[in-house]
């Protein structure tokens, strides 16, 4: 029996960050209610059909189903279609909200308020709904009405001013969305407290996630270095403030890279002994970190060249033996078949019926007294339209097709 076996969830999610918060729900046995209208589906619908042996696969008229990226964001859940801007269908969604647990979304602030599906009007129904909205910027403020994706969000939260190589502009990271996954896991963090607390209470509660906040609480060393000293951080590519040699290097053969962390003495000698005690390294300026960060570009430049005559995986076991940390820097392929994430099952094979065999990324970490593994695909849009309003809601079968004929469910 999985841990949220007993909760039913509303996913109103759109994108990422609400559909991961509710798919991690799901993996953790939640009855996630996927609820999507047909002429504005879930834009991670729209992103492409998988490429297969250089082939990119194509089912006639039912290309929303093919994407992985809504595949993996949205497995384990149910499917059912709905109009909330019909007045049946905002009638339809309070009434499953009295039979649910949570509600999620991420919607523009003030768009569920227009249609009378804000928190304030479904607790009146249901006293002990717990919600979480994943807004931009949160439901209050001066620019809580900005719409944005995770790229804007991290610029406007300061990280892309620190992404960059030191003595240049910064270059920042738009293609990079961390804030997305990273707002559904405090969005799922949030509404499991809230549920804790409805237990003891019977109350359930409004959470008000702002994903610009959740990229901002990172950064808590540059807004303290800034809060006590009044210096700006700045771009320092690869390298540490405080530790040396840290950083990417280069290794014999094509694109071949090591990352490599010297956090104190112990691994500075250990390094040096691997290295075979070369002469520069003994100079009295490397003997301490301070010594070491100072003199960082010629430090680093002599390192490069010794990893830059052995291969990678050389380089990695000499050290790693030695106890320096060091890693090899991996592609998105070797990610893909490496021994260790193949041992740990973090990818797990699945069927979907339109798109067939499919690996989809489990949750990254295991529970000794329940199985949270992969379990199936992500639904077919509507795939539970009968289940939802005929087995939750009571609705008998020419109601729900004179609802679903009227564009109500649709």
């Amino acid at each position: 029996m999985l841990p949220l076996h007993d909760l039913r969830v509303l996913d109103l999610g759109w994108v990422w960050a609400g559909p991961m918060a509710a798919c991690w729900m799901a993996d953790l046995g939640a009855e996630v209610i996927k609820l999507e209208h047909s002429e504005r589906l879930d834009n991670s619908r729209l992103r492409g059909a998988p490429i297969i042996d250089g082939r990119k696969m194509s089912i006639p008229g039912k290309s929303i189903e093919l994407g992985p990226f809504y595949h993996n964001a949205n497995r384990h859940k149910l499917s059912a279609r709905l109009n909330l801007k019909h007045p049946r269908g905002a009638e339809l969604f309070r009434a499953l909200a009295a039979k649910s647990d949570v509600v999620i979304e991420n919607f523009t602030p003030g768009t569920l308020a227009e249609l009378g599906l804000d928190y304030a009007s479904l607790a009146r129904i249901k006293p002990d709904l717990v919600m979480v909205s994943l807004s931009t910027a949160g439901q209050s403020g001066p620019i809580s009405d900005l719409r944005g994706y995770a790229p804007a969000l991290s610029a406007y939260a300061g990280l892309d001013a620190l992404v960059g190589y030191e003595g240049e502009p910064p270059s920042g990271m738009p293609n990079v969305g961390l804030n997305d996954p990273s707002s559904g896991a405090h969005a799922v963090l949030a509404l499991l407290a809230a549920l804790i607390r409805r237990d003891r209470t019977g109350q359930g509660q409004y959470i008000d996630l702002s994903q610009l906040e959740v990229g901002v609480a990172p950064l808590a060393e540059a807004a303290l270095e800034y809060q006590f000293t009044g210096k700006v951080m700045q771009s320092v590519g690869n390298g540490h403030r405080l530790h040396c040699p840290h950083g990417i290097f280069p290794c014999a053969g094509d694109d071949r890279w090591v990352a490599v962390s010297v956090e104190n003495e112990r691994h500075w000698r250990a390094l040096c002994a691997v290295m075979g005690e070369p002469e520069w390294a003994d100079r009295d300026r490397y003997r301490d970190a301070a010594g070491r960060v100072a003199e960082r570009p010629l430090l680093e430049a002599e390192l490069a060249r010794w990893t830059a005559a052995h291969t990678r995986e050389a380089v990695v076991e000499q050290l790693v033996g030695a106890g320096v940390p060091a890693t090899p820097v991996l592609t998105i392929e070797e990610q893909y078949v490496d021994p260790h994430l193949a041992a740990r099952q973090l990818r797990q094979t699945t069927i979907h019926p339109l798109s067939g065999e499919e690996r989809l990324y489990r949750l990254p970490w295991r529970m000794s007294a329940a199985d949270t593994g992969i379990r199936g695909s992500a639904p077919q849009l509507g795939e539970h339209d009968d289940y939802v309003y005929g087995e939750i809601l009571g609705l008998d079968v020419s109601t729900i097709r004179g609802l679903q004929q009227d564009r109500v469910i649709y």
